[in-house]
Parts: C-alpha cells; sequence; structure tokens
C-alpha cells in the first residue's frame, strides 16, 4: 500500500474519499487525542474532543482551504473543540497525563518520575494561551506557522507567547535543577 502525503490524502479528503478519512485518522487521532489531554487534564474530555474534531472534519472538509495546511487545519478544530469544552466547564485546563519518561533502574525510574512530575506541575501552571503554544510547539512539532494557523494570532505573537512560556518554565524550574529562583 502506498503511503499518502497529507497533501494528497487533503486532495483526496476534499474529493470526498472515504478512505482517505480513515488514513486521517488512523494518521491523527492519537496526536489530537493526547493535545486535548495535555490542555484538558481528562482522559474522557480529550476522547470526546478528539471524536468531536473528527465528526467536524468529515462535515467540515469544505472548510479546508489548502491541501498543504491539512495538520494545522485539524488542529485548529481540537483547539476550538478544546475551548469550547473550557467555556462550558469553566475548568482550569490543568495539565494530567500519564509518564512519558522513564529510566532503565529503580532509582532512575524515580527521579524521573519525580522530574515528569516537577516539569509537567509548572506547565500546567501557565495560563492556557501560553500553554497551548508550548504543547503545539513542543509535543505536537508544529511550525511557528502552523500554531499561528491554528491559533488564530499571528506568528510574532505565537514566538512572543512560545518565549514568554519558556523563559518563566525555565525561572520556574531553576531552584529544583541547580540554581536559584
Amino acid at each position: 500500500m502506498q503511503v499518502l502525503s497529507d497533501k494528497e490524502v487533503a486532495t483526496r479528503l476534499r474529493g470526498g474519499d472515504v478512505e482517505a478519512f480513515a488514513e486521517l485518522y488512523k494518521r491523527y487521532h492519537s496526536r489530537v487525542r493526547r493535545f486535548a489531554l495535555k490542555l484538558l487534564r481528562d482522559p474522557s474530555a480529550a476522547d470526546d474532543i478528539a471524536q468531536e474534531t473528527f465528526m467536524k472534519a468529515q462535515k467540515g472538509v469544505g472548510t479546508l482551504r489548502s491541501a498543504s495546511s491539512l495538520r494545522s487545519w485539524l488542529f485548529s478544530i481540537a483547539r476550538n473543540e478544546v475551548y469550547i469544552h473550557f467555556r462550558k466547564t469553566r475548568g482550569n485546563g490543568r495539565i494530567r497525563e500519564e509518564d512519558i519518561w522513564s529510566g532503565e533502574t529503580p532509582h532512575e525510574d524515580m527521579v524521573n518520575s519525580e522530574t515528569v512530575e516537577i516539569v509537567r506541575g509548572m506547565i500546567a501552571l501557565l495560563k492556557p494561551d501560553y500553554r497551548e503554544v508550548l504543547i503545539l510547539r513542543e509535543y505536537e512539532q508544529l511550525s511557528y506557522s502552523e500554531i499561528a494557523e491554528v491559533t488564530g494570532d499571528t506568528e510574532s505573537s505565537v514566538k512572543s507567547r512560545l518565549f514568554k512560556a519558556r523563559k518563566t518554565l525555565l525561572k520556574k524550574l531553576k531552584p529544583y535543577f541547580g540554581g536559584k529562583e
């Protein structure tokens, strides 16, 4: 079976190809769910957001402006769904996720677990606007222009928020990892 590029998947989607939608779902479902989970800290809500994202993507394939922007279009839909959820629940949007690092020894596991919890805790304390750009850039590997498209902001605004988020995290993490605040 031939591996399709995002551009080819998008072109086929716009042409009504059902198999292209299955490929889109297979390719991005876990990433969209992970993005929602990191913003919401609620696995059940993240599942709902991912499902709603793909339902809206299927219905709104006509809103896909450019075949080259498939990924950012999909994350824009997911972002909108997350913020709809925020508005409905008035939650604080703090992040809670499964451990992402593991060591080779019990001591390394413990140290890594503590490190992950400290970093997660600090990321969770960021305001949603800053947490969002950090997650899209560092976890989802989106470019600045893709993040700008997802958030509806300018690239310079995205870069500024990302810089401030990183700077704040570094300052808050310094006491934990060798340095004074």
